[in-house]
């Protein structure tokens, strides 16, 4: 059982403390410390494809450890276990903007696919071209757990990065490497087991979330996530691993065989410690798995590779990570061996930081944030003509209506949520109002109006849906900037339509599994079929309505039944009260027509 201990880091910016060690230990790499990025200074004379990576802290060497020649240009270091907001990776991204392009490399973790992708979107739409890949090698979490969320993303993101890396730095475009990136994700599979759950430094110790001392856990992840299995009393390491190593190998799980390996292909395993493992023990670990690979598998790995590469701070476990090489490189046509191998310069691989970069031994830190800036402006100059006044109605029937529905949204999500929708929805609306009052909102160029909303819609508004709202609003600018001529709802409505399309990559969430999107789909597809505004918002309001009979399959609603949620209310039930919002919304839109 961990004791929990920590060293007292009361009064120490813990987490800027770790970004500029990688400073001290790579001279090659610069922080934004206002934004938490770390990153390598682009080559003007050499443009290359850019990587950028990153997510929640305390997982140590990645992402910042990955920042280096041929690894990642850019690491975004979130709070503790938490994604990095949008304005973290938009700074990111502009720091290692380069006319090849730029690879986002993200874990599946929903905060990290909202935030990234709302970044990336927003990128687009001033015109950089922006891949983005998501990370899905853990093999704990099957096919029917996953369901729409997916696997997580565990050690394997540590291969993507390496072999992306390389790609880029060879000068590849930006399309070969995100190939190459999905080929290594495509054919890696991992599992992980731990003897306890990591404790955090600052926070109480609560022996109620800490396992027994003769149990342990198959399939944790990096965040405290409870595993998938007990095991008690705690085996021998050959045991464990023989029992570890079914959930990527065992081709007759048809839940779980996500990745086929035969004896004939170049394998490469990565063993990665947690971080709590002495390195004693660990080495025991990665010996026993290379031993029972060849001994019940007939597999030898062409490529052993240990260490902690990807940490849940003290977690007192490791994970197993297979990679079928020889199927990567076919998919990807390109060697990924010789990718693995090719000399590289960052610290959380082997430290292969040049002598002539010691040389210059620079320590260099930017105090300002690049993107104090950014609210509400774009260097996309798009004129997009509307009525002004139009516009100012509708906004401020849109604030009207959201006030006026904040008691009856939040006494829905109160039974079907966590209770603040609502509020996240009047705060936006708040927002909304006070841009119009100081005319900070550009209302006569559509464009502008659009894109200063998703600023607005971000900084006030939290949780997922407010990172929805924006990622929709981002993509609709990048779409409004290209209407020439009259504005009409039906042009609007296109745009729409395309933005929905951009929000699909973020979200798993489709018509039926009872979010805002029952709402928002029949209201944009009202507004592309010509309908009109009146039409689409009574769209709108049906699919809300029809929200009262669904069973969630996101969010906290998704705990509570399908028959619990409609014995509410006189009127047969509770809607989803993010559809109710954008129904709201969509009527307060109309009332301006």
């Amino acid at each position: 059982m961990s004791s929990g201990k920590h060293f007292d880091t009361t009064g120490q910016d813990l987490i800027g403390a770790a970004l500029k060690s990688v400073l001290r230990q790579n001279p090659d790499v610069s922080l934004l410390e206002a934004d938490r990025v770390l990153f390598r200074r682009p080559d003007p004379s050499t443009p290359k494809v850019t990587l950028l990576s990153g997510g929640g802290s305390g997982h140590e060497p990645i992402h910042g450890g990955f920042v280096g020649y041929a690894g990642l240009d850019a690491a975004v270091a979130g709070a503790l276990f938490a994604s990095p907001s949008s304005n973290q990776v938009t700074a990111g991204l502009k720091a290692i903007a380069s006319p090849k392009g730029t690879l986002i490399i993200v874990k599946n973790y929903t905060g990290d696919i909202i935030h990234f992708g709302l970044a990336a979107e927003r990128a687009k739409a001033r015109g950089q071209n922006i891949r983005m890949v998501i990370v899905t090698d853990d093999t704990a979490v099957g096919r029917k757990q996953g369901g729409l969320v997916g696997r997580r993303g565990l050690a394997g993101t540590v291969l993507v990065h390496k072999c992306a890396g390389a790609l880029a730095a060879a000068g590849a475009d930006l399309d070969a490497v995100a190939n190459l990136a999905q080929a290594v994700i495509d054919n890696t599979a991992t599992i992980g087991a731990s003897l306890d759950h990591c404790t955090i430094p600052g926070r109480a110790h609560n022996e109620t979330e800490l396992l027994k001392a003769d149990q342990m856990e198959i399939g944790m992840g990096i965040h405290n996530e409870p595993g998938i299995k007990h095991l008690s009393p705690i085996p021998t390491v050959p045991d464990l691993v023989s029992q570890l190593l079914p959930y990527i190998l065992d081709t007759s799980d048809e839940d779980r065989a996500f990745v086929k390996f035969d004896s004939s292909d170049e394998i490469v395993l990565l063993v990665n410690n947690l971080g709590g493992l002495s390195a004693l023990e660990f080495g025991g670990i990665v010996e026993a798995t290379v031993q029972l690979l060849k001994s019940k598998y007939s597999i030898a790995p062409v490529r052993v590779y240990a260490g902690p590469f990807i940490t849940a701070l003290n977690g007192e476990g490791f994970s197993i990570t297979l990679l079928n090489a020889t199927k990567a490189s076919e998919a990807a046509s390109t060697s990924v061996l010789d990718l693995l191998d090719a000399p590289c310069g960052f610290v959380g691989w082997n430290n292969f930081v040049s002598p002539e970069s010691w040389k210059t031994n620079k320590f260099d830190v930017i105090k300002d944030s690049l993107v104090q800036e950014e609210s509400g402006t774009s260097s996309n100059t798009a004129s997009v003509p509307v009525d002004s006044k139009v516009v100012e109605k509708a906004l401020s029937g849109v604030v009207d209506n959201l006030i006026s529905a904040e008691p009856k949204i939040t006494r829905y999500d109160t039974i079907a949520g966590d209770g603040d929708c609502g509020e996240t929805l009047k705060d936006g609306a708040l927002a909304i109002s006070k841009a119009l009052k100081d005319k900070s909102i550009d209302t006569s160029n559509l464009f502008n109006t659009v894109y200063s909303l998703t600023h607005i819609v971000e900084e006030s508004m939290g949780g997922t849906s407010g990172g929805l709202y924006a990622i929709f609003l981002s993509a609709l600018a990048g779409e409004v900037a290209k209407i020439k001529g009259d504005v009409s709802s039906k042009e609007v409505g296109k745009a729409s339509k395309a933005a929905l399309d951009a929000l699909f990559k973020y979200t798993k969430a489709r018509p039926g599994h009872r979010t805002l999107i029952d709402a928002l789909v029949p209201f944009v597809d009202a507004l592309a079929n010509g309908d009109g505004i009146k039409a689409a918002a009574s769209a709108a309001e049906q699919g809300a309505e029809s929200t009262k009979q669904l069973e969630a399959k996101f969010g906290r609603a998704s705990y509570v039944s399908r028959e619990e949620l409609a014995s509410f209310d006189n009127e047969g039930g509770i809607p989803d009260p993010g559809a109710v919002g954008v129904a709201e919304l969509a009527k307060g839109i109309a009332s301006a027509f």
